[in-house]
């Protein structure tokens, strides 16, 4: 069987508003990954391997630096065609970073249960940090929309100040 060398570092975004964007390790230890074996089978050695502070249960995997997330019940030949970059890199010697990390549908649920439960100040900052949320993660947008993200925002909205609406629209602080 086939394998892959990688590094591996993880994200701590289990609070979405709460992550700080610099995965751990700083040096990422190496692990190889069987190329026919799905992902689901590997994570759990990646966690174990990590020390990883995140729920098993919850964890993926992202390609780095260009933020593809994969496919853990597919392996990795069974996603090459969507993993140019990551192969060209292992052709060219070079070892692929993956980050593991909370699957995007558990950090809407938090993001959607902070607004929902958040009132005052505190409801005023979740929805200025928003904006800086989906900035970083392009994935995490259509993710919300999916998840009656839309759907929060009008009952938050309805419910807040009206200088709230502005937050949400604009995602901006005001003056």
């Amino acid at each position: 069987m086939a394998s892959v060398i990688c590094r591996v570092q993880y994200l701590e975004d289990s609070d979405p508003f709460i992550c700080t964007n610099f995965p751990e390790p700083r040096r990422p230890p190496t692990v190889s990954l069987e190329e026919n074996l799905p992902l689901s089978e590997q994570i759990a050695g990646i966690h174990k391997l990590l020390e990883a502070p995140l729920k098993l249960e919850e964890c993926t995997l992202q390609l780095s630096p260009n933020g593809n997330y994969l496919d853990l019940d597919a392996s990795l030949s069974e996603q090459r065609d969507e993993l140019e970059s990551f192969y060209e890199d292992v052709t060219k010697g070079k070892k692929p970073i993956l980050i593991l990390r909370t699957q995007l549908s558990v950090r809407v649920h938090s993001i959607l249960e902070k607004l929902y439960n958040s009132q005052g100040p505190e409801l005023r900052r979740s929805l200025f940090s928003l904006k800086q949320l989906f900035q970083d993660d392009k994935d995490l947008v259509p993710e919300f929309v999916a998840s009656e993200g839309l759907t929060c925002f009008i009952k938050v909205g309805a419910e807040a100040d009206h200088n709230y609406q502005n937050y949400i629209l604009r995602g901006e602080m005001p003056p």
